[in-house]
């Protein structure tokens, strides 16, 4: 757990069990635990549901990193449907759609402006040369 996205561990549960998770809040203050406003969490029923008992008057959200996680995969799932659809067969580094694979899942900051450029005018012809 990080407080207020400093980067430092705020503390640890070893096992993903709500009763664990609501141990371990139980050992904080509850002046602090009142204070609290928002918690971000992975994308866990567990989690969400040990905050939505031990904390409820706060705010749950999906931390950033796992947000774009799972952007990512239904991308690539999206990707890979659409590829066995319109070509019959799983996707070869040839195809269009393969061969920018990684240009999709990179951040924009990590591409260059002809790479991104390159990739935004694609769009709008459809993956698979049909308009969108």
């Amino acid at each position: 757990m990080d407080a207020l996205g400093a980067g430092g561990l705020l503390g640890q549960v070893e096992d993903r069990s709500v009763a664990d998770v609501l141990a371990w809040l139980a050992t904080t203050p509850l002046t602090w635990r009142k204070s609290i406003t928002h918690v971000a969490i992975d994308v866990s029923a567990t989690y969400r549901a040990a905050i939505r008992t031990g904390l409820p008057h706060t705010r749950v959200v999906i931390d950033h990193f796992h947000v774009v996680q799972l952007a990512n995969k239904m991308l690539s799932a999206a990707r890979r449907r659409t590829t066995a659809e319109v070509r019959g067969r799983r996707g070869r580094a040839t195809d269009r759609e393969w061969s920018a694979r990684r240009r999709l899942l990179r951040s924009r900051e990590d591409l260059t402006d002809q790479q991104f450029a390159t990739m935004w005018n694609a769009l709008g012809e459809g993956q698979s040369g049909r308009p969108c």
